[in-house]
């Protein structure tokens, strides 16, 4: 990838994603929002995101889920994207009401490092084990997580394509406070950009 800001040139996506920073903090882990989106702000095209992205942010994708204990992902989500189980060294936690996984139920209930939640989000990250953790949306659940300040940091991909539909955003309807980030790059490859952000906090 090229990097742009700040302007260091070709990067790998190792030295772009890895950061020292990331460490569990007093009550949960360090949460990373993974997500992307078309640049008019469509996160999925025909119900998931996988046709808007690319090679280069597969392997954002599959980086972030390597250095992260598990992954935190609304039920909605596990059903469009047809999830698969993890590696048995990770924990994939699904917050939903109903325990509907979808088509992969079976082989994610089984796997042993499945777990299905619901609850009011802060305590569903306090009990996170782990530094890291990814976020993968949906929108709704992204909302919830934003309004208890439990999200410490954005990896947001945004895709050359502009998308007439009625595709949800990344982050879904909630009321927010006026949380500040910083912008801690900004890389592009074969036209998509690569940004992130990090929470500011004065602790």
């Amino acid at each position: 990838m090229q990097e742009v800001f700040p302007d260091q040139g070709e990067r790998s996506v190792t030295d772009l994603y890895d950061d020292p920073r990331r460490r569990r903090l007093a009550d949960r882990p360090w949460i990373v929002l993974s997500m992307i989106s078309s640049a008019d702000g469509a996160m999925a095209i025909d119900g998931t995101s996988g046709g808007l992205g690319s090679d280069s942010d597969r392997s954002v994708f599959r980086h972030l889920r390597s250095i992260a204990h598990g992954v935190l992902v609304g039920a909605r989500t596990v059903r469009s994207e047809s999830y698969s189980p993890l590696p048995s060294h990770q924990t994939l936690v699904v917050v939903s009401q109903t325990g509907n996984l979808g088509v992969h139920s079976s082989a994610l209930t089984s796997a042993g490092n499945t777990l299905v939640v619901d609850g009011e989000v802060r305590g569903i990250c306090t009990a996170l084990a782990g530094d890291i953790w990814i976020l993968e949306g949906g929108p709704s659940l992204n909302a919830q997580m934003l309004a208890a300040d439990c999200i410490d940091e954005v990896c947001l991909t945004v895709a050359p394509r502009f998308l007439s539909s009625d595709a949800g955003r990344i982050i879904g309807d909630g009321e927010f406070a006026d949380h500040q980030w910083d912008l801690i790059h900004i890389a592009h490859d074969e036209g998509f950009v690569f940004l992130r952000y990090l929470r500011k906090r004065s602790d």
